[in-house]
């Protein structure tokens, strides 16, 4: 098992070397919701047609989901000393092994389905359901996040904003400054607190700093900072696309729900042999 995994980093490596990081814009949708149902299908066929053999047993194993989380783990902390500007989320490795990881909780989940092992099944569905989910819509949803900056004033409607590589984007929307208010700090006159009122196609919105608005599913608007020029008040906001927050939300949830339940099933029976005692403890006083 450690001899395939080493072998598997290794060409990862190498394409690394090679190619460099992976671009996000190759996940984009449809091509990254394609790709995962194409893989859910073939590891489907996997497991149906050859679950019991060595080679899918050893990728749904509990030893290997235990190894790939290990080695996730020390590439996070390896990312988290490197600088921002490196992009280690991208890099081939660390896709690889969070892609690795991927397939060992889809076989683990597919063979509990499949086999209808346990009727308590529900719990370990759930939480690796959830987990699934978040590490699919953090790779498969990597290419439509975005992250937009736009600056807004009275004088005219905003239709574009600037993408992190400094190219311009067309809004589906137009933005209007229509009011904006500054909260001071009584002893020195700085600013503690702003608020902008803008009109999003026309319909006014309040917007406060720490205070974003979300106006449909997949987009929510911060007011960042703000400028003063001889024309009047310029300000900036950041736009934050991600049509996969909910699905991640959900992923979450269900991880949650999976642990608690989880938790309450193995504590039941300690708490019901507690019970017992107090009971027995209470009927010998008596006595």
């Amino acid at each position: 098992m450690c001899l395939w995994i080493t072998i598997y980093l290794a060409i990862a490596l190498a394409l690394q070397l090679a190619f460099g990081n992976i671009d996000d814009r190759l996940f984009t949708f449809p091509v990254g919701a394609a790709l995962g149902v194409g893989a859910l299908a073939i590891l489907y066929v996997a497991e149906k047609e050859w679950g019991k053999s060595r080679w899918i047993k050893d990728m749904r194993s509990s030893k290997m989901a235990c190894l790939l989380i290990a080695l996730s783990v020390f590439a996070c902390i390896i990312g988290g000393c490197m600088s921002a500007n490196s992009s280690f989320q991208s890099s081939i490795p660390f896709v690889a092994l969070l892609v690795a990881l991927m397939v060992n909780l889809t076989l683990a989940i597919l063979h509990r389905i499949i086999t209808r092992h346990k009727k308590t099944d529900w719990i370990f569905i759930a939480t690796h359901v959830g987990i699934w989910l978040m590490l699919f819509c953090g790779l498969a949803g990597s290419g439509d996040n975005r992250s937009l900056r736009a600056v807004v004033s009275a004088n005219c409607d905003t239709t574009s904003a600037i993408d992190a590589n400094s190219h311009t984007v067309s809004l589906p929307y137009t933005l209007r400054l229509l009011n904006f208010n500054i909260e001071t700090n009584a002893s020195n006159g700085s600013p503690t607190q702003y608020e902008a009122t803008i009109l999003i196609d026309n319909k006014p919105v309040e917007i406060a700093v720490n205070n974003p608005h979300s106006f449909n599913m997949s987009d929510d608007l911060y007011l960042m900072n703000f400028h003063r020029q001889a024309d009047g008040i310029y300000c900036v906001f950041m736009i934050e696309h991600q049509p996969w927050k909910y699905p991640m939300l959900t992923g979450i949830v269900l991880l949650l729900i999976g642990a608690v339940a989880g938790g309450v099933k193995r504590a039941k029976p300690h708490i019901s042999e507690r019970i017992k005692d107090i009971d027995n403890t209470i009927s010998t006083t008596r006595v």
